[in-house]
């Protein structure tokens, strides 16, 4: 298995044990629509996993893996170049970690600093509907922010499978539901909250003491969730500026690619032949974004096959599974590294994931007229 290999199925993994954990959060927060008891009845069956030591283990090794990785992925970039979905999964997949330090070092903080303090879903309800309702704002966003970045990822990853035909009427409905009923259970439950605030004075005595233990650690957790800010932002910087100083370098050796006889695409060395056709506007189908996972992209290459990259070994798996022939390329994987090559498209630009699933059912002639240029 090559590096590249190893590194997407770390992030996927990574990325499905952080998800696994956010639905069970969400899932547990919606019972707010029958009653706060419901939530915290169903706390350890539905987080169990999670409050344990083994599963706080797991879950930062996730989340370091999955942030350490999406900054390399982005410093491994060769242009800018990126559809809509690829856009939006970027940015909310930066803005997660400093959103989330906030509330993750406020609770796991204070737990590790005040042997007192109890958390619980009615003390964190508390918090945003009474106390401090501005964070409720911010968790509101975190919300939206994490599901939208994990659904996208879960979305792009199981799509392609032929498993989806069966399981794609199951999942599409679960990951609009469990976000919206987890807000409407916030709602309920935060109605309750407030209620028992007003009449429950040894619960609202509770609750204060609790927040007071807070606020008496505020000043160690605030310096260290500084500090936490300031490394992810240096290490945001330094994969920035391994991407610009990329791009700046390549930028001085100009090269230019033939498409489909006679179509010629300019860009620069070291650059994809599916980079190339997306800076030129050339259509050119890539279900997967560029993963090498679909294989729509897949091109002949009539001329110039020893100035691209070597195959790696997931896009020769990919060329397997879609019984490709033996001058067939991953547009997406094959870089250009020197003048001369000329490609031709196998597929339309407008096929979707069914192309994927079922490769057998497209044909393999050359599809430039149709894909348009």
């Amino acid at each position: 298995m090559s590096l590249q290999s190893m590194i997407r199925k770390a992030r996927l993994a990574s990325g499905l044990v952080l998800m696994a954990f956010v639905t069970c959060h969400l899932a547990n927060l919606a019972l707010g629509l029958s009653s706060l008891a419901a939530v915290e009845l169903w706390e350890p069956v539905l987080m169990g996993l999670w409050l344990g030591a083994p599963g706080k283990i797991l879950l930062a090794g996730a989340a370091l893996v999955h942030a350490a990785l999406g900054l390399y992925a982005l410093a491994a970039r060769r242009s800018l170049v990126l559809g809509a979905s690829d856009i939006v999964q970027l940015c909310l997949g930066l803005l997660v970690p400093p959103l989330l330090v906030n509330h993750v070092l406020a609770i796991g903080g204070t737990g590790q600093m005040v042997q007192q303090f109890q958390v619980s879903y009615g003390l964190i309800l508390a918090i945003y509907w009474v106390y401090s309702p501005l964070y409720a704002f911010q968790q509101l966003l975190v919300v939206v922010v994490v599901w939208i970045h994990g659904a996208l990822g879960i979305y792009g990853w199981l799509v392609l499978k032929p498993v989806w035909t069966r399981i794609g009427g199951i999942i599409l409905p679960i990951l609009f539901a469990v976000p919206i009923l987890a807000l409407l259970g916030f709602a309920e439950a935060g109605k309750e909250v407030i209620a028992r605030l007003q009449d429950d004075p040894e619960w609202q005595a509770a609750i204060i003491a609790n927040i007071r233990r807070m606020i008496s650690v505020k000043t160690p957790i605030y310096a260290l969730q500084a500090q936490v800010l300031a490394a992810y932002a240096a290490a945001a910087a330094v994969a920035l500026a391994i991407l610009a100083s990329r791009i700046l370098r390549a930028r001085l050796r100009p090269v230019a690619i033939t498409f489909d006889g006679d179509v010629v695409a300019h860009g620069r060395h070291g650059l994809s032949i599916l980079e190339f056709s997306r800076l030129n506007g050339i259509a050119h189908a890539h279900v997967c974004s560029g993963r090498g996972r679909c294989g729509t992209c897949r091109v002949v290459v009539e001329q110039g096959a020893p100035m691209l990259s070597p195959m790696r070994h997931g896009e020769r798996a990919t060329l397997a599974r879609i019984h490709a022939g033996a001058d067939v390329r991953l547009a997406c994987q094959a870089r250009v590294l020197g003048p001369g090559v000329v490609v031709a498209r196998l597929l339309p630009a407008y096929v979707d994931a069914a192309a994927a699933r079922a490769p057998d059912e497209w044909s393999t002639g050359n599809a430039g007229l149709e894909a348009g240029q």
